[in-house]
């Protein structure tokens, strides 16, 4: 069942890097009981964005799979949380053409299902 804290914790398992990011954005709100959506919009989306400008491989290949797990969630509020926080998010950058090249099969349904 879908957690705004255990989906914050395990944004910040995979991408440890966004640990000084996350405090900042959460400092004035609860901390890792800020809801999920603003942390995805706020902290991992701009750390997209920037590792798909930078190009950076590493980076780029972590965060396509992580948003490949989140997506192929049987929960449905995981795969929304993908869908309005990073999806919807990608189509207003000039990432989404690399983006959607390196969809893995169920960020393609999102992304589809998204586009509809």
């Amino acid at each position: 069942m879908y957690n705004p804290v255990k989906m914050n914790k395990l944004l910040l398992f995979r991408f440890p890097e966004l640990r000084e990011s996350f405090e900042k954005e959460t400092s004035w709100n609860e901390g890792v009981e800020t809801g999920s959506y603003v942390v995805y919009e706020d902290v991992f989306m701009p750390f997209v964005v920037k590792s798909f400008a930078e190009k950076d491989k590493d980076k780029i290949a972590r965060i396509m799979s992580f948003i490949e797990d989140l997506a192929s969630s049987e929960d449905f509020e995981e795969r929304n949380l993908i869908g309005v926080a990073v999806i919807d998010n990608v189509r207003m950058y000039d990432i989404e053409k690399d983006f959607v090249l390196l969809m893995g099969p169920h960020t393609k349904k999102v992304f589809n299902d998204w586009s509809e």
